[in-house]
């Protein structure tokens, strides 16, 4: 006898015939013909090396070799059908799990979680970070991503949600009013990095023409949340997403650190598997993330500085939220 697992669908024949004890009540309940019934009883017991069926005009009876394979097989298709349903049932009272950068949480997701309450009430969420763009979506078991920059995910389904402006930031008054993003001989050493995104200067510089800046200089952090942090304690300038940073901007402690710097482009991305599309909670959060996209919020005021400072604040941001569309 081979070694191997016969093929599932003669399993089933073979688990019906004999349950019934007739291949044309057999080929009726499984919509085949009763030669296809017969077919595939012959190549299960090719398989096996042994008859399964006594046959008879229109009966068949079960073998001594057929009786002992049903006691041990027979009921494994109710243990695959209490599975699936098992499965199904778990699944739709699953979470959906969503993965995103720690400050696109704590930032974007988190200040419109009031929105997402109100509007879906029954929906359950659960939040994990990253600080990777390669995300093991089936072994980490994670629904859904927002990433930036990667515009394809192999065969995972990757939708672009907004393009945000990558700008430096730094305190207030940590520059002189005057200095512009051209001066970079009296600003190119205090530059702060993200270890989880280590070539947005490089794309801030090649977006604004600066081929004179060192831009993997100066200090680093493990998180983007570190590095706006040193920023407002006055330890660099730091590169930002724009619309991860407006609570900054409204409370005066981060503003754009050059009143003529062109903001860099960077793309967010909603990705993933096929499977995510079925999960019950899926559609109403995409359906809320791109409303709040498209949404066109009240522009956030800058806290004024303190008479005598050198005061930033009214350096102009691109866009209320620092964000565009999607073409």
């Amino acid at each position: 006898m081979e070694s191997r697992l016969p093929p599932l669908n003669a399993l089933r024949t073979f688990v019906t015939a004999a349950r019934v004890g007739s291949f044309n009540d057999a080929a009726e309940e499984l919509f085949v013909t009763p030669a296809a019934v017969s077919r595939s009883i012959k190549s299960l017991e090719d398989h096996l090396g042994c008859a399964l069926f006594h046959r008879s005009h229109r009966r068949v009876s079960l073998t001594g070799d057929g009786q002992y394979y049903l006691a041990h097989l027979g009921n494994v298709f109710d243990q695959i059908a209490l599975a699936t349903q098992n499965l199904a049932a778990q699944r739709a009272h699953r979470p959906l799990v969503v993965c995103a950068y720690p400050s696109f949480i704590i930032n974007w997701l988190i200040p419109r979680w009031s929105s997402l309450a109100r509007k879906s009430s029954g929906l359950e969420l659960k939040l994990v970070t990253t600080h990777t763009h390669d995300i093991d979506f089936e072994k980490a078991g994670i629904d859904a991503a927002i990433l930036t920059d990667r515009a394809e995910y192999g065969t995972r389904t990757s939708e672009r949600l907004f393009v945000a402006n990558l700008v430096p930031v730094c305190s207030p008054n940590y520059l002189p009013a005057a200095t512009l993003a051209s001066d970079d001989d009296e600003w190119g050493h205090s530059l702060l990095h993200s270890e989880t995104r280590p070539n947005d200067w490089q794309r801030w510089a090649e977006a604004n023409g600066n081929t004179r800046l060192d831009p993997y200089r100066g200090q680093r952090f493990e998180s983007s949340k570190l590095m706006y942090e040193a920023a407002i304690a006055g330890g660099g300038i730091a590169i930002g997403l724009e619309p991860l940073l407006q609570r900054e901007f409204s409370a005066g402690s981060l503003t754009i650190a050059f009143p003529d710097s062109k903001p860099a482009s960077c793309p967010f991305h909603l990705i993933r598997p096929a499977s995510t599309e079925t999960h019950p909670f899926f559609q109403p959060f995409r359906e809320w993330l791109i409303t709040e996209v498209n949404s066109k919020p009240e522009p956030m005021k800058a806290a004024s500085q303190p008479s005598g400072k050198d005061d930033r604040s009214s350096f102009p941001q691109s866009t209320a939220f620092g964000f565009a569309q999607p073409a």
